[in-house]
């Protein structure tokens, strides 16, 4: 088939429909008692808002029917169903007003009759009752067949429109093609929740269920969450709620294994799904239990072993990191008031050593401040013989803080060199403020104290 071009004059009149359209005002009116139907509405911007309750009832699994049924047997089932429900919608004050599919949309409004979610409900107990009660057995009887549905509600605000396009003009037979345009949540939410169930049960959302008139009634419903298409849904459903009949009849439900179950129970299931795992895995894993248990009680005895001799080589590393730690210790002690001896070893060989103390302590667990600290008596002394009396008052700061004895005339001597005694004396008062000296050494940093607040001149 060769591509047919859009002809100028198409193309003119779908323009200037467009440009009517977008250009027009836009005039909102409320929903009144009654939908309006398609014929009484026009075609123009003129839209109706309110508040409804929309139905929405789907068969399960039709698309599976044509490989089971023939199309006389098929008919029979779409017709016998819709019918059904059509009724059920019309006799309970609501309006059929979309066939999609297998699908049927139905409005319900308030007016004197009753509010709008009483009447949907009621409409819903309609449908499972004439479904199970009344379609089910006459279908199981002459087809082998019974019927599923689900039933969604959803009360909310919508807003209708005519949409469409009248006959072709210059041809009689072209028939006018309009519908109304549903727009708002309230259908697509209907849609959803009844998807979500099936064997007439019926799902209902928290604002529809919040306004239900019959207090009493409310006991007859469940709340419900499931995930469905990466949503989740939140109302309340009622399963098999049926409607009073004059003669008993035992319903027919239709055998189903695609029932959406609520995520608790998804999530019960699933538990007990990994509790029968568990306990099969475990019934395997106790008869390698013993076995486990034998070989850890022998690395236990290997490990127990190795931990002794671990022990032994800590110890034994500790002692000789100790004795590391005391030998250049004592190697810098005996610089302490030996000014020759320290000026023939020279700056390097101290420093050195004072290294390795830094180190060595390390090893044992002391930080530098601590092995300066216990040294710091010995270091004043050494770079006081070497004349590096700013090296000599960080030590004399580090004496002030750690060592158990301090002397005056060593501090006068370093201080008047270096011209500054700040850090000094906050680590006087800092020692003096510990309480931790002999009442001799106490005597004495009183008198440094003293000297460093009132005589000492900068």
């Amino acid at each position: 088939m060769e591509d047919k071009k859009i002809t100028k004059s198409e193309a003119d009149l779908l323009i200037n429909s467009i440009c009517k359209i977008i250009s027009s005002e836009v005039l909102e009116h409320a929903i009144p008692d009654h939908l309006p139907l398609t014929e009484e509405l026009t075609d123009s911007n003129k839209i109706y808002n309110g508040k409804v309750s929309v139905l929405f009832v789907d068969m399960r699994g039709s698309t599976k029917l044509s490989d089971k049924f023939c199309n006389e047997q098929l008919v029979k089932i779409y017709r016998s169903y819709i019918r059904t429900v059509v009724q059920a919608i019309r006799y309970s004050g609501g309006a059929v007003r979309d066939f999609m599919g297998d699908g049927v949309l139905a409005v319900f409004t308030d007016n004197e009759e009753g509010k709008s979610e009483d009447k949907a409900v009621q409409a819903a107990r309609y449908i499972a009752t004439a479904i199970d009660k009344f379609l089910n057995p006459e279908l199981d009887k002459y087809i082998k067949h019974r019927i599923s549905c689900g039933i969604g509600i959803h009360t909310g605000e919508i807003s209708l429109s005519k949409v469409g396009m009248k006959g072709k003009e210059q041809d009689e037979n072209v028939e006018n093609e309009f519908g109304i345009a549903w727009i708002g949540n309230s259908t697509n939410f209907a849609c959803k929740f009844s998807g979500a169930v099936d064997n007439e049960t019926i799902f209902i959302s928290a604002s529809t269920y919040a306004a239900l008139s019959n207090i009493d009634e409310k006991c007859n419903w469940q709340e419900f969450e499931v995930a469905k298409e990466n949503n989740v849904l939140k109302g309340y459903i009622a399963r098999q709620y049926y409607l009073h009949i004059d003669d008993h009849i035992e319903p027919c439900i239709a055998t189903t294994n695609n029932m959406v179950i609520s995520i608790e129970d998804r999530l019960s299931k699933e538990y007990q799904k990994q509790l029968i795992d568990i306990f099969q895995k475990a019934e395997e894993l106790g008869k390698k239990e013993q076995v486990l248990l034998d070989k850890e009680q022998k690395l236990k005895e290997k490990e127990s072993e190795v931990n002794l001799k671990e022990k032994a080589v800590c110890q034994s590393r500790l002692e000789l990191n100790e004795k590391k730690y005391q030998f250049y210790c004592e190697v810098l002690g005996s610089g302490h008031c030996k000014d020759e001896y320290v000026k023939e070893m020279g700056q390097s060989f101290w420093e050195t050593n004072l290294k390795k103390s830094i180190e060595t302590g390390a090893n044992i667990g002391k930080t530098e401040r601590e092995v300066k600290q216990e040294i710091s008596y010995a270091m004043v002394s050494i770079y006081e013989a070497l004349e590096l009396y700013d090296k000599a008052y960080d030590f004399l700061v580090e004496q002030a803080y750690g060592c158990a004895w301090l002397l005056l005339v060593t501090v006068q001597k370093i201080v008047n060199k270096i011209g500054c005694c700040d850090r000094l004396r906050s680590a006087v008062y800092s020692r003096l403020s510990k309480n931790d000296l002999t009442i001799e050494n106490r005597e004495e940093f009183e008198k440094i104290k003293k000297w460093l607040v009132f005589d000492y001149r900068e």
